[in-house]
């Protein structure tokens, strides 16, 4: 593997070897990263119940939609931010920066008092198909989960200046010492105390937030001193530019959310708690597939935002044939994976999770679709052309969840519907992607396909 990506990403500007060097710290670190998450699945297990997790894994899920409230500001800031440092306009890139820190928190507080007002007042028990006498805990656990969700909204943007910046690797070393930190606590607290749902949800959102603000406070007194964030610089003007760029983002989450941070909720209230840790089990072990592509190109969102500003279209064109190839590569690796599957959940799982064959296949297979659709994504996300993504997302986010409640009701497919729902509604990534992605190369995207 490490071969094919030396091969294929043999390229050889000052902006390829920046995403070169990015790609290669990226891959240990990420390494390091599935190995701290697969620890964690066993470990949490052991510290609460299967069952208990599975709750954990739903309420994580649910209160991530709110993820929402970031109305697509991060990744026009993510567009804004590189456009800014690509002209070397210091000035514009600090007020981008300060205006979306100012809007996201002020926003955060008020989403917290609302939190802390209104967090008692729902039957969560009933909403995720639990024992009523669990739900003080449940109303608890909530209220901790959405602070630290909404603060960490805030402090995260740290990420999106790395990226704008070039170093996606940055990003990545903070998630993996928040993994650690994650994974070694838990482990003293399965040695030291009893299993308790809250004090997990309390580790598993509080250590990254405290990562976060520590890495904001050491960069911007460092390295990004000169863009970092000051009320002076505060300009509401740019509101509406990061938002207007910021508002397909925005759409594109939402639909995200319906088609991935659903799956537990889904799952939950037609199965059992227990069918949600086989799901994300499964789920898991092929993300290897979408985490190691990611490596390979997310330095290539502001990459190619760059090269677009720059009229660079030959370097596009050579970049997205070699990543096609490591497509290929990562891919047939996901098959070696799943012929192998039922081997590594023994060893990974022992006997406390089964997870059929056949739902590892559906899972292997929309992975593949999902990354070659990511192949062309990443170019037209960098551009900022969204409309025919935003369209087409807009009919999937409508047609998923019926087709996943006909798959189970009518054909009774039971939590293999999931991937095959996801599969089905995936028609953007395997078909629409590439054609939008030619079109805008050669100069001849009209209509909603150059919007």
């Amino acid at each position: 593997m490490i071969a094919i990506l030396k091969k294929n990403l043999k390229l050889g500007s000052r902006r390829s070897q920046k995403v070169k060097n990015n790609i290669a710290f990226s891959l240990v670190l990420q390494g390091i990263n599935i190995l701290v998450s697969f620890l964690l699945i066993p470990i949490c297990i052991s510290y609460v119940s299967t069952s208990q997790y599975g709750l954990w894994l739903t309420l994580s899920s649910i209160i991530s939609w709110f993820s929402l409230m970031d109305i697509g500001l991060g990744s026009g800031l993510k567009n804004k931010l590189t456009i800014a440092l690509a002209n070397n306009d210091i000035k514009l890139a600090k007020s981008y920066i300060s205006t979306t820190y100012f809007v996201l928190g002020l926003g955060a507080i008020i989403m917290s008092i609302i939190c802390l007002f209104i967090y008692d007042k729902f039957n969560w028990s009933s909403l995720l198909n639990q024992d009523s006498g669990i739900n003080p805990l449940l109303s608890t656990t909530v209220l901790i989960i959405f602070l630290f969700f909404f603060l960490r909204l805030v402090v995260q943007l740290i990420n999106t200046i790395l990226i704008a910046h070039i170093i996606p690797a940055g990003a990545n070393f903070l998630n993996t010492v928040s993994s650690i930190l994650v994974l070694l606590i838990i482990f003293v607290l399965t040695k030291t105390t009893k299993g308790n749902l809250l004090i997990l949800s309390l580790v598993i959102s509080s250590v990254s937030v405290i990562v976060y603000i520590v890495a904001s406070i050491i960069l911007f007194k460092t390295r990004f001193k000169y863009i970092s964030p000051s009320f002076k610089s505060i300009d509401l003007q740019y509101i509406k530019p990061l938002m207007n760029l910021g508002f397909g983002f925005f759409f594109i989450q939402i639909s995200t959310i319906v088609l991935f941070q659903s799956n537990n909720f889904i799952i939950i209230k037609l199965f059992t708690n227990e069918d949600v840790v086989v799901y994300n089990v499964a789920y898991k072990l092929f993300s290897i597939i979408t985490i190691l592509f990611n490596i390979i190109i997310q330095p290539f969102w502001t990459a190619f935002t760059d090269a677009w500003e720059k009229k660079e279209v030959s370097w596009i064109q050579t970049v997205i044939k070699k990543l096609y190839r490591v497509w290929i590569g990562i891919f047939t690796l996901g098959i070696i994976i799943l012929i192998f599957s039922p081997w590594i959940y023994s060893i990974w799982m022992g006997d406390s999770v089964s997870v059929p064959f056949l739902l590892s296949v559906f899972i292997c297979l929309y992975f593949g679709a999902f990354t070659y659709g990511g192949i062309f994504n990443m170019f037209i996300n960098g551009i900022g052309k969204l409309r025919i993504q935003m369209i087409s997302l807009a009919i999937s986010m409508f047609l998923y969840i019926p087709i996943v409640l006909f798959l189970v009701k009518i054909v009774g497919l039971g939590v293999y519907a999931i991937p095959i729902g996801l599969l089905i509604s995936n028609f953007y990534s395997l078909f629409l992607s590439r054609i939008q992605y030619n079109k805008l190369i050669l100069g001849k995207a009209v209509g909603i396909w150059n919007k």
